[in-house]
């Protein structure tokens, strides 16, 4: 939503809400103002839309999703007090965009303005029009029947945001590019072939094709590759590895709030987002201790390395062109997670204006470390301590287009919280000649990527997850600090020639706080309450534990890296604001450069002492592999922020031991 509007409901419409509340209840299912929008209240802000004329028989629905109180009214609201509700929507009407904030609670159209020039996510309505009418075009007919393909229904045709290459399609229509596979006897890999170099370009608005493009034609590539063929074997005599809780589940979820062990955080499902974690507490021997406000994923961005015609617009951003709520998949039990586990519906609306209830998008479930929280072995005594490690994960997998983003958040019993991305499903390929690297092609066929099976390469390309941390600290005045290492020459006077030191460095403004990981000028990144200290003295603080991570390897005026420039750093941190949610901007879709994170930070603001946010980029790159074909192993990608002087002592000390204790050892060694 715009500053405006959003300023606007912040300050006149939740009182209005609170008084009107005592006549018009929420909801009978909404327990918490965090709580996402139900079915019926999707229904109720488009019909107040249609019934102010802001919407009709031609308007699509791009995002409705829950408008959030002011965070001051969350922390403030009790249970069993009136609930304030708002929907922000998203749509699109006759080739325009607009944005809507719509108060439930009064029932009444707070503000309704023009977005000009923005791209709202692709909905399905668009993806099944775009693959209708460029099928239907008879230069796209030709190239396919050049290609030996003549039954068009055997075809599986996807449409693929352009980006912004500075085009006056770019920046005039709302356009896709579609290109087509053949599906004829596959049946669970429609990526697997590619017909190459052909494919059309499509004005979503108008339901049009643009241009055909046609590259030339490449053989269609041979085989068979869905993924359970009786030529791949398999152990058939293996046995199941499950995990059982005998004595029933620690984990307890009244409404969207989620109780373990001593931490209790509120979850909801957002359409772009996907699962939002918010409220995240540590009940430190009684005490509520506020961690993290709400954590979120805030974009994804997937260059592929490819310069060709055919693939140099092949620059997604997955979530906000796409969706991460909106592609959500199905959980398979006992294999997506635990057969155990809770599984969890989630509530969306659609393009339509009504609203959509799927089961089984969502799990939660503990599980077994099948290691040692903490443990140590007494040489002097003989005496044995050890603490069975376990811990709670949240987990949705969204599949966009041909990948499986595979999200968890991840609590532990040391007070730690993690977030893991995980990527599997199918290699982009592109269509080649080669068949082997004997062939005469392959030399050409591999310059942007690997030969993972005859006829397909898989192309070269990166994975940026931006994920959005709003810290409250025990409470909302935190600082970011760093305490950054560097060596120090001692005295001749001393027996050691060096050592390394370290000193905190306190960042004061957002312009200021961009940082990279650094090997040669290692730091620790934390934040730090502003008003707490534990029993030593020492400011309460979390820091950032990151497990690898990696930078674009192009230059920052390269088209496709303009437009998600918040990938340039592994971290940002800026002063809370709640209409900074979208690493990339509001409408990353054909979007203009550097908006989002670079735009918002070129202020200067402060930073210290204050509400903060901290966006932490998550990077890998992918060289496809013959391993990866015709499908690729789930690899998990994490940054975990765990207690750093909040608590006295460690706060797993009194993790429940096991009820049977293993038996002692019959030797001693020593050592540190």
């Amino acid at each position: 939503m715009t500053i405006e509007g959003r300023s606007r409901f912040a300050a006149v419409s939740l009182t209005l809400a609170l008084l009107a509340l005592a006549a018009q209840p929420a909801a009978a299912a909404v327990t918490h103002p965090l709580d996402a929008l139900e079915a019926d209240e999707i229904i109720a802000a488009v019909a107040l839309l249609r019934a102010a004329g802001h919407a009709g028989d031609t308007t699509s629905f791009h995002t409705i999703s829950l408008e959030e109180p002011p965070k001051a009214a969350v922390y403030a609201w009790r249970a069993g007090e009136p609930i304030p509700r708002a929907a922000a929507i998203a749509l699109r009407d006759r080739g325009r965009t607009y944005e809507a904030l719509v108060d439930l609670s009064a029932r009444r159209v707070v503000s309704f303005e023009e977005v000009p020039g923005a791209q709202p996510m692709i909905v399905l309505p668009e993806i099944l029009a775009a693959a209708e009418v460029a099928l239907a075009d008879p230069r796209m007919q030709d190239g396919l029947r050049q290609r030996g393909v003549d039954d068009f229904t055997q075809l599986f045709c996807a449409p693929r945001t352009a980006g912004n290459f500075g085009r006056p399609e770019e920046r005039e229509r709302r356009i896709v590019k579609v290109d087509c596979f053949d599906t004829r006897g596959v049946t669970t890999d429609v990526f697997a072939t590619p017909i190459e170099g052909l494919f059309a370009t499509v004005d979503l608005d108008a339901r049009s094709v643009i241009e055909v493009t046609d590259l030339g034609v490449v053989p269609i590539p041979p085989g068979e590759h869905d993924f359970d063929l009786p030529t791949l074997g398999r152990v058939r005599d293996a046995r199941p590895v499950v995990q059982a809780s005998p004595r029933g589940s620690n984990v307890e979820i009244s409404g969207s709030t989620v109780r373990w062990q001593r931490w209790s955080f509120h979850l909801r499902w957002d359409m772009r987002a996907g699962a939002v974690v918010s409220m995240a507490t540590y009940d430190d021997h009684g005490k509520a201790r506020p961690v993290l406000y709400q954590g979120s994923l805030s974009e994804i961005f997937v260059p592929y390395q490819d310069p060709t015609l055919g693939w140099h617009f092949r620059n997604y951003m997955d979530q906000g062109e796409y969706g991460i709520g909106t592609t959500v998949s199905p959980l398979v039990r006992g294999s997506d997670c635990p057969a155990d586990a809770l599984y969890l519906p989630v509530v969306m609306g659609n393009a339509a204006g009504g609203a959509d209830t799927l089961e089984d998008r969502v799990c939660v479930f503990e599980r077994a470390l099948a290691a040692p929280v903490w443990r140590h072995f007494d040489i002097a005594t003989q005496a044995l301590e050890s603490r069975p490690a376990s811990e709670l994960v949240v987990r949705a997998i969204a599949t966009v287009g041909n990948y499986d983003y595979a999200f968890d958040w991840v609590f532990d019993l040391g007070g730690a919280i993690a977030f893991r991305g995980g990527a599997t499903g199918i290699d982009g390929v592109k269509g080649v000649r080669a068949l082997s690297l004997a062939d005469p092609s392959a030399a050409e066929d591999t310059a942007w990527g690997a030969l993972v099976a005859p006829g397909r390469v898989g192309i070269n390309h990166d994975h940026f997850f931006s994920i959005r941390l709003d810290f409250d600290v025990d409470g909302p005045r935190n600082r970011f600090v760093r305490d950054v290492m560097t060596a120090q020459r001692m005295p001749a006077t001393s027996p050691r020639r060096s050592l390394w030191h370290m000193h905190t460095e306190v960042a004061k403004i957002d312009r200021d706080a961009k940082f990279r990981l650094s090997y040669e000028r290692p730091a620790m990144w934390r934040v730090e309450s502003a008003e707490t200290k534990n029993a030593l003295g020492y400011p309460a603080s979390y820091l950032l534990h990151a497990e690898g991570n990696a930078l674009p390897l192009v230059d920052e005026d390269d088209a496709p890296l303009a437009r998600a420039l918040f990938a340039t750093q592994h971290l940002w941190v800026t002063p809370y604001a709640p209409d900074e949610r979208w690493a990339a901007g509001d409408y990353p879709n054909q979007s203009e450069p550097g908006q989002g994170l670079p735009a918002w930070t070129a202020a200067g603001r402060p930073i210290e002492d204050t509400d903060i946010v901290l966006w932490y980029t998550l990077g890998f790159h992918h060289m496809p592999a013959a391993e990866d074909w015709p499908v690729y192993n789930l690899g998990w990608h994490s940054l975990t922020v765990r207690p750093y002087n909040f608590f006295d002592r460690n706060p797993a000390l009194d993790a429940t031991p096991l009820e049977a204790p293993a038996s002692q050892p019959s030797s001693s060694g020593s050592g540190g």
